[in-house]
């Protein structure tokens, strides 16, 4: 399976037609919650921040009141699995071949062992383990979580994946620091020292993906940073669009970020 990583490379967009701003209210929605709106040509879309995150919290918000992210385009798309967005490269007249595709630098990753991908999170885009054996977040590409509905072994089958990768990470680590001779213990001993211990679903975690979509596959490997709570209708739509690929061959893009001050 693609991790959800930063795609690099020349994107492929044409204009979006037709697409009318609507996004009526839900009743499930709890818009009265949201930090930001993020306004698109297809409708509104409200995000609360979580203050477990901070690191990407404020950089989030310090983007948005910034207008870094006004005119940029979604640029990924896998039905099922998420809509991912970030990338400056995707506004009308800039350099497709700039290898600049975020705000120029990272985050240290804010993993909680209580956020889960489930629909409608909001998560860190980052480079995949082996150049980011860190798991350091891009600083302005993330992706919303639309998912599906995952079975009890699903979650079996995320857990071993989830164990494996975090044990790799720690090995990729472990063999920089063996091979620049600044440390010299065993890798059992690096394991101890770092604290590391597997994770499993508790029960509470089990019941929440029995009563919602989601993507178990990634969790405890990227940054949670938020969630969606009003729009989600939007990004339904967003994710039903026609595809090259994983590229959306229609364009939709972000008019506005407006940060709610309390």
């Amino acid at each position: 399976m693609k991790n959800c990583c930063i795609i690099l490379g020349i994107l492929a967009i044409v204009w979006h037609q037709g697409c009318q701003p609507t996004t009526p209210k839900q009743e499930d929605e709890r818009i009265d919650e949201a930090d930001v709106v993020m306004v698109t040509d297809t409708g509104e879309i409200y995000i609360k921040l979580y203050d477990e995150t901070p690191i990407h919290k404020e950089n989030f918000l310090k983007l948005c009141r910034e207008g870094f992210y006004d005119g940029i385009a979604f640029h990924r798309i896998i039905q099922d699995f998420m809509v991912q967005i970030g990338d400056p490269r995707t506004k009308e007249g800039a350099d497709r071949q700039s290898r600049e595709d975020d705000a120029g630098y990272t985050l240290p990753a804010e993993i909680s062992e209580k956020l889960l991908h489930t629909k409608g999170k909001l998560a860190a885009a980052r480079y995949p383990d082996e150049m980011n054996p860190a798991w350091e977040s891009s600083s302005s590409q993330f992706y919303i979580v639309t998912g599906k509905w995952a079975k009890p072994e699903d979650l079996d089958n995320a857990e071993m994946a989830m164990n494996y990768a975090r044990e790799m990470r720690l090995r990729r680590m472990y063999n920089a620091l063996k091979d620049s001779g600044s440390y010299t213990s065993s890798f059992n001993n690096y394991l101890s020292e770092q604290g590391f211990k597997e994770i499993y679903y508790t029960e509470e975690q089990r019941a929440i993906y029995d009563q919602m979509q989601g993507f178990p596959s990634l969790d405890f490997q990227y940054t949670i940073f938020g969630e969606v709570v009003g729009g989600m209708d939007v990004v339904n739509r967003i994710e039903r669009l026609p595809t090259a690929g994983e590229i959306p061959t229609v364009v939709v893009r972000i008019e506005e970020m407006k940060v709610i001050d309390p």
